[in-house]
């Protein structure tokens, strides 16, 4: 079987989807499919950043890579220019050769990449890793909504029905799309997972590889890590630090940048039990997770709908408790429930989530672990789901082993 993979983002650069499009680029490797990777030149270098798989698979992998057209783009209209425009440079490359099937990842405009596969005649893999418009909506970064939020709607939803199959990342991100009118029964869930499978233990992690925060062991840790954007929502961990001020016994970590840390900074000034912090590379972020006593994963109210943080297999693999400020009632909340090392409040509950902060403090003392079954559904073993999505829609093309 011959796969196209268009991509919108470059290897180079770094991103929480690279380790992902890498081990499912992979999987189809392994199993001796042809993959031709079409990607964002991001750095001055010719480099892809796929170059130990070129090792590794020879001809069976193509890399070609485009100019990355949106990286000096500044305000929503400027960057969807710049997509559209990047979509086109792609085309120029593939349009004239045959495939078994393309894989799209995720994209605001997929209508346009969905059009030159249906001239092409090649079955296409729609990966939703977060879904379009609806998340701006949420977090009301859309301008114009009255005015451009149904039509961007509706031009996503072309390119929902032109795919012969969906994945995405949740079943409330499925059931969001299954509500827009698409048929449920095209829409695989997988969800995504970590750099490993591994639990976090903090002494194993190379020195080079940890960012020491100089916690205070004798009291609660709480930490929240990543962009302070608007679908975040980490204004609710800031409401929780200064609902608990008086209290020594709890300090929190607020560790990034976005949008919206101006809001974090203005909750928090003049607390002496917050430390906000600069978002920091990546390769602290096991370390950084390993040293909390409790983790925050917060989300802007729908968020839950049309995203799930990618950092939760991450966080997960760190063995501590775990506090979700998402929509009650959501299909990853049922998920979890039952759980003991995992507490879901309202993500506009501060006061929610500070009493489940002074629920969870014991359980680090507890030496039982009731979240195999849910570390195994984020399990590396997911990136072989896809491929086998895509061997499904051509039967005849799957190599015999």
């Amino acid at each position: 079987m011959k796969i196209l993979f268009v991509l919108n983002i470059g290897f180079n650069k770094g991103g929480p989807s690279v380790h992902l499009l890498t081990d499912v680029i992979e999987s189809a490797l392994k199993r001796g499919h042809q993959c031709h990777v079409v990607l964002k030149k991001t750095t001055d270098s010719e480099l892809s950043g796929l170059e130990k798989l070129n090792e590794k698979y020879g001809d069976l992998l193509a890399v070609s890579l485009v100019k990355d057209m949106s990286s000096k783009k500044r305000g929503f209209v400027k960057r969807y220019l710049a997509d559209c425009k990047y979509a086109l440079m792609t085309s120029k490359i593939y349009k004239k050769n045959e495939y078994d099937v393309a894989f799209l990842q995720s994209t605001n405009v997929a209508w346009l990449y969905t059009g030159f596969f249906k001239k092409m005649k090649c079955p296409v893999v729609y990966n939703v890793q977060d879904i379009f418009p609806q998340n701006l909506k949420f977090s009301s970064q859309l301008p114009a909504s009255k005015i451009t939020y149904p039509v961007f709607c509706k031009l996503q939803n072309v390119a929902y029905k032109r795919a012969k199959r969906i994945i995405t990342i949740s079943h409330d991100m499925k059931q969001t799309l299954v509500e827009q009118g698409i048929n449920s029964e095209k829409i695989d869930v997988v969800f995504n997972w970590s750099y490993d499978d591994g639990d976090i233990k903090l002494e194993n992690i190379p020195a080079d590889r940890v960012f020491d925060l100089g916690m205070d062991k004798s009291k609660t840790n709480v930490v929240y890590a990543g962009n302070i954007g608007k679908m975040q929502n980490v204004e609710i961990v800031a409401e929780a630090a200064r609902l608990s001020k008086d209290d020594p016994s709890v300090h929190y970590y607020i560790i990034g940048d976005g949008a919206n840390k101006a809001k974090v900074l203005s909750i928090t000034d003049g607390l002496e039990n917050v430390t906000i912090l600069p978002m920091q590379p990546s390769r602290y972020a096991e370390s950084i997770y390993a040293q909390a006593d409790i983790n925050v994963i917060p989300l802007a109210k729908g968020g839950i709908k049309t995203a799930l943080p990618s950092k939760t297999a991450t966080v997960l693999r760190a063995n501590k408790p775990i506090v979700f400020c998402i929509d009650p009632k959501s299909k990853f909340e049922k998920l979890i429930d039952g759980n003991m090392h995992i507490r879901v409040v309202d993500n506009i509950d501060s006061q929610g989530l500070l009493d489940a902060i002074r629920e969870m403090r014991s359980l680090n003392d507890k030496n039982e672990d009731d979240r195999e079954i849910i570390k195994n559904i984020f399990s590396r073993n997911n990136a072989n789901k896809y491929v086998e999505v895509m061997e499904r829609m051509t039967v005849d093309s799957v190599p015999q082993f």
